[in-house]
């Protein structure tokens, strides 16, 4: 990779001029994000499906002059993400059916969910967010960066009610679907009132005053749409710190999907066999 595109602020222009070593730098490093994305809220597919919806999102990003790709947030990485997190979920989605969900409890709604956490102060809302969207505890330590003991008692709840669709040991949503679309209509749901994004990242790496901070957490803890924007703040957070970059031979196929030309490209039958593996 050219050290060039060693920063997140030279990879996305680089890529909309066609530059290849930016889409090779994008490739090694939100492949592996995306694949995790996938892992937890699409669980249980093969890589080649997995591999076939992430190369149809390249597509969509790449088409028109990456039309779709200058609409995302290049403000910075994790605002980027986030919006990369948005527009492949709500890709996703696009392929699922409500037979997916076949957890042993009924999936949640967004009333339910609201319900549930209407009366939490703000930690335990992302708390309960988190764990009913499928992560294990033992995530949720790692994801929140509290210790075990602060992430059970609001998780009392979650357990008496839906207990039963979680595996205590595995990262994954139990009900894709539903989930899915309670994430959609939390994210449509924003309101001329809503902190930016910007202001979040600020109070998530400590650099707003307490004069700053409490009114945007205050209304946070009353706003599913800024609870969800986040909660997936977080998330990407977390899955950039321990998610490893691509491995450069699957870089290369990937490349097929993008616009700069490459041999994959030229050779179609490289990415069907990676797509069918």
């Amino acid at each position: 990779m050219s050290p060039k595109f060693h920063t997140f602020q030279r990879i996305l222009p680089g890529c909309e001029a066609g530059d290849r070593a930016a889409w090779k730098a994008f490739l090694a490093r939100y492949t592996p994000i995306v694949r995790a994305l996938d892992d937890f809220y699409l669980p249980g597919r093969a890589r080649k499906a997995q591999a076939a919806l992430w190369a149809d999102a390249l597509r969509s990003l790449c088409a028109n002059n990456c039309d779709r790709l200058r609409g995302l947030d290049h403000q910075a990485e994790r605002e980027f993400l986030a919006d990369l997190r948005a527009f492949y979920l709500n890709l996703g989605a696009s392929t699922l059916g409500p037979s997916l969900d076949t957890a042993p409890v009924p999936a949640p709604t967004l009333e339910s969910v609201e319900a549930l956490l209407k009366d939490l102060p703000l930690v335990q809302k992302e708390i309960v967010l988190f764990k009913l969207a499928g992560y294990s505890d033992a995530t949720l330590e790692r994801i929140l960066l509290l210790p075990s003991a602060a992430i059970r008692k609001p998780l009392e709840q979650v357990e008496k009610n839906y207990g039963a669709a979680f595996d205590l040991e595995i990262d994954a949503c139990p009900w894709p679907s539903a989930w899915l679309e309670i994430l959609r209509r939390a994210r449509a749901a924003r309101r001329e009132d809503c902190p930016s994004r910007r202001v979040l990242i600020r109070i998530l790496d400590g650099q707003r005053t307490w004069y700053e901070k409490s009114p945007a957490e205050e209304h946070m803890a009353r706003c599913l749409h800024c609870l969800e924007s986040w909660a997936a703040l977080r998330e990407v957070n977390y899955l950039r710190r321990v998610t490893a970059p691509l491995p450069f031979a699957d870089v290369e196929l990937f490349l097929a999907c993008t616009p700069i030309g490459t041999a994959a490209a030229a050779s179609p039958s490289l990415l069907k066999r990676f797509l069918g593996r």
